[in-house]
């Protein structure tokens, strides 16, 4: 089958890659001058920045995605990581010396005495969990079909718990709670719309201490994150190689204007220039609304599809700053990666973000030092560091361009409590906001992550009411990111050409 994809992301480069190694004639048009979208590196002044994953789950060996990369012969380097959490009146840092897997649990009862009680009943709660994510992911015999009932037994009444409800179930302090929930803040959703159990998944200990072992009693038992050495890059680069190494053609500076329907059935592309490209099927990525509605056209969809597109919450923007500097950042922090709160309501945080009132990091902001497992991306003796929030697409006062230097020195300044002096040794500086990523990724709206994981939130489904159509992307995976695009990507693929 021939078929045109839109976009060279990771879903349409997965799609993209399944499809040319089962032999179809696959062409992928995109704006950009190279493949990746956000997980392209940006270059500036002689540095090179990551854009969007930051700690990636899934990637090491025995995981989804290393195993899906590797049934394509892409092996890529990685090398395990871990994060810091700051909060207003505390902090959860890497200990220098390794305490041992439980080692934030231990500190949280130094912390806070009185809920003593309601932590390791907490952490009662996780390890229920990982064991039936363990059991999930065996060979699902007759007797683990029975094991995993009898795990899911121990948390069930959980599981109609929101994530907010979960946290004070166990939790009394705001400060604890908010520990647990500060992650839904980078989803732009509210932890009363989030599913209660996702809180043990984004919260895995794994996350927070890279020497914690991976195995249990001679298997993979925990989840475990890394940074891909050379970058998130290396992954599109990789794919974007496959899909042309088995006879795949990659159109790069290119815009697909309209997806050509006749009878409910795609027939082709047309490019802005008015080639007419013919195709039986169609891969769309990117902005849901702005695919369906502008390049497809509403005409062609059914009433629960245009209901799905009216009501789904793709998240909110970033505001980023990227930094070359000419000292070495490490000596301040202990993990590359730092989330530093400046909150304890979320509730109000995600309110102001959804009205347009953006925080100027004093809600909270990531610090990402790059460099520190890629020193190919600065100059010799120099490190980069970014430096970025969450932030509403469209300003409720005022817009980007105007503000953007304003907001820039008021987040080095909040940073400089982790890095102090860092004003006195910034070499370079790219800021980007909202108006550069929508340019960017080809949006009216600059969407981040993808789609606020809203509980029960029904979003643009891979396939659609016209046939031979697909959607894939950070839209049509809930929490959109690097992991959940890939294999939902091929997730699209496998429902397009099931196996018999």
């Amino acid at each position: 089958m021939k078929i045109n994809i839109i976009g060279a992301g990771l879903g349409g480069l997965t799609f993209g890659a399944m499809a040319a190694r089962d032999g179809h004639r696959v062409t992928i048009y995109d704006k950009n001058s190279r493949p990746g979208g956000v997980v392209a590196l940006l270059e500036h002044d002689g540095y090179k920045f990551e854009q969007g994953p930051l700690l990636i789950g899934d990637m090491l060996e025995g995981e989804p995605i290393y195993e899906f990369l590797a049934s394509l012969g892409i092996h890529l380097d990685t090398v395990r990581a871990d994060r810091d959490i700051i909060m207003p009146d505390y902090d959860m840092i890497t200990p220098e010396e390794y305490k041992g897997p439980y080692w934030r649990r231990d500190r949280l009862k130094e912390l806070f005495p009185e809920e003593a009680r309601g932590i390791d009943r907490y952490y009662k709660f996780y390890d229920d969990v990982m064991r039936l994510r363990f059991i999930a992911g065996e060979n699902q015999t007759l007797i683990n079909k029975i094991r995993l009932a009898l795990a899911f037994l121990k948390i069930k009444k959980y599981a109609g718990m929101n994530a907010d409800e979960l946290t004070r179930h166990f939790f009394k302090s705001e400060k604890i709670c908010t520990l647990y929930t500060g992650i839904w803040a980078d989803f732009c959703a509210d932890p009363a719309e989030a599913q209660g159990l996702g809180v043990v998944f984004t919260n895995f200990e794994t996350a927070f201490d890279k020497r914690i072992p991976l195995d249990k009693n001679g298997k993979k038992y925990y989840p475990g994150y890394c940074y891909i050495q050379g970058g998130c890059q290396k992954i599109p680069e990789s794919l974007a190689d496959y899909i042309t190494s088995h006879g795949g053609k990659i159109v790069y500076n290119t815009v697909v204007d309209k997806v050509i329907v006749e009878n409910g059935k795609v027939k082709g592309t047309r490019l802005q220039n008015g080639e007419v490209d013919s195709c039986d099927i169609v891969v769309g990525c990117g902005a849901g609304r702005d695919f369906f509605y502008d390049t497809v056209g509403q005409e062609h969809l059914n009433d629960e599809y245009r209901e799905i597109l009216d009501t789904f919450r793709p998240m909110e923007a970033v505001f980023m700053l990227h930094l070359g500097v000419d000292f070495d950042p490490m000596q301040h922090l202990r993990s590359a990666l730092v989330y530093c709160y400046g909150m304890y309501d979320l509730h109000a945080a995600t309110k102001k973000l959804r009205s347009g009132e953006y925080h100027e990091g004093n809600d909270g902001y990531l610090i990402f030092v790059p460099s520190d497992h890629a020193p190919e991306f600065a100059p010799e003796g120099k490190h980069c560091v970014t430096i970025y929030t969450v932030a509403p697409d469209t300003l409720k006062d005022g817009d980007w361009e105007s503000k953007k230097q304003e907001y820039a020195e008021k987040l080095i300044h909040l940073a400089e409590k982790q890095l102090p002096g860092l004003s006195e040794h910034i070499t370079t500086m790219k800021i980007m906001t909202a108006r550069d990523y929508s340019e960017y990724t080809h949006m009216k709206k600059s969407s981040f992550g993808g789609v606020v994981p809203i509980w029960n939130q029904k979003n643009p489904t891979h396939k659609t009411p016209v046939e031979g159509l697909w959607f894939v992307g950070q839209q049509s995976e809930n929490t959109g990111g690097l992991g959940n695009v890939i294999m939902g990507a091929k997730s699209a693929y496998e429902k397009a050409f099931p196996t018999k």
